[in-house]
């Protein structure tokens, strides 16, 4: 087994990729490893391939795939064996902490961005740097290394891969807008931003019960806005072309919404401001950004409770998986765009609205032109 190389995509500097051979690593007791069925451009990823000293890296962090390969002490503590189909967090958390033992494990101490000195020299999957061994830390490959402490999710025998790369996106949605955002039976939503995470939001809050859920964006993202009815959202605002707050509150009947989740990254603060002015008193505010400034005095004269969306917990992304089996959703609406692993710079600049229109979830398939 381990004299067969394993092909992968790599980036190598800026926006550019190319393919290389690892060695297929040898499989111990405590670790596996996984044939890549797809792996999901997550809407970082535009902004990783950017970076200059984040190479070499094979990128990939939404990922799904068969067990090919497992030691059996890996077999005990999972419960898979070979031919299972997993999806995987790219978390590779310590396994041993207050939040990990939560299954919170993007506040782990080993897996938190805002905590590690060096993310490129962090193990994670989808971000790391490649020449740390086995080298196969992401799904923009054949295969992928099972480390001992990956976070695993078996998905049915039948599941669309495709689809069940939506599991991290949506699970984001589920945890910001659901378990982090409060949004319930009867509660009025906004959502900025109709990208795969705004999409799984507006998805996560209807199907949690939400009244009315209005998402949000621009003009350029037209294409998304029509297609978000389907995906849960009662309402799609151009605020390009259309007065948001006016629609807003004729909606809640001048009371604001009970619910706001900004999944845009919000560069100047002007959504947390406005957010601010939309919401009902008592109401949840997931708010993204590092630029954004709410007054104290804001917030408890509206009695606000604010948050920031940060990642996804267990209980997320194991709650998406079952929407997306449920078949009660369209989720095929969001895989636009489907490459082969020679195509991964494509993929990724797709992603970012680059080369190609009405991209929205875009899959990695290695297999697919092998």
């Amino acid at each position: 087994m381990g004299d067969l190389p394993v092909r992968a995509a790599v980036k190598v500097d800026v926006e550019k990729t190319e393919i290389r051979e690892f060695e297929r690593p040898r499989i111990g007791a405590d670790d596996g490893l996984l044939r890549v069925e797809a792996s999901g451009v997550g809407g970082s990823d535009p902004e990783m391939y950017r970076k200059p000293d984040s190479a070499p890296c094979i990128m990939g962090h939404e990922n799904v795939g068969m067990v090919e390969a497992l030691g059996e002490n890996a077999a005990r503590r999972w419960g898979l064996k070979p031919g299972d189909r997993i999806a995987l967090h790219e978390y590779l958390p310590c396994w041993h902490c207050h939040w990990c033992r939560q299954g919170d494990f993007r506040l782990c101490m080993e897996a938190d961005f805002f905590n590690v000195k060096d993310q490129f020299n962090t193990l994670r999957y989808g971000t790391c740097n490649a020449d740390h061994a086995p080298h196969l830390w992401g799904g923009n490959a054949h295969y992928m290394y099972l480390a001992p402490n990956a976070v695993i999710h078996r998905i049915p025998a039948d599941m669309d891969a495709r689809h069940a790369t939506l599991a991290v996106p949506l699970g984001n949605g589920v945890q910001w807008a659901v378990l982090d955002g409060g949004a319930g039976l009867g509660k009025t939503v906004l959502v900025y931003g109709p990208g795969q995470q705004g999409l799984g939001c507006a998805l996560a809050a209807k199907a949690a019960g939400a009244a009315k859920v209005i998402l949000c964006g621009m003009t350029r993202d037209r294409a998304r806005l029509d297609l978000a009815p389907r995906l849960g959202a009662d309402i799609a605002v151009d605020v390009e072309q259309e007065d948001l707050e006016a629609i807003v509150m004729r909606e809640t009947g001048g009371r604001g919404v009970d619910v706001v989740v900004d999944t845009t990254g919000d560069p100047t603060g002007a959504i947390a401001a406005q957010a601010v002015a939309l919401a009902a008193k008592g109401a949840w505010l997931n708010l993204n950004g590092l630029r954004q400034q709410i007054p104290i005095g804001e917030i408890k004269k509206r009695y606000l409770t604010v948050r920031a969306p940060r990642g996804h917990s267990y209980r997320s992304v194991e709650l998406a998986l079952q929407l997306i089996g449920s078949g009660r959703w369209p989720v095929d609406l969001l895989c636009s765009h489907d490459f082969g692993l020679d195509q991964v710079h494509d993929a990724i600049l797709a992603t970012a609205g680059r080369g190609m229109e009405g991209a929205i979830h875009v899959t990695v398939s290695p297999w697919r032109d092998a």
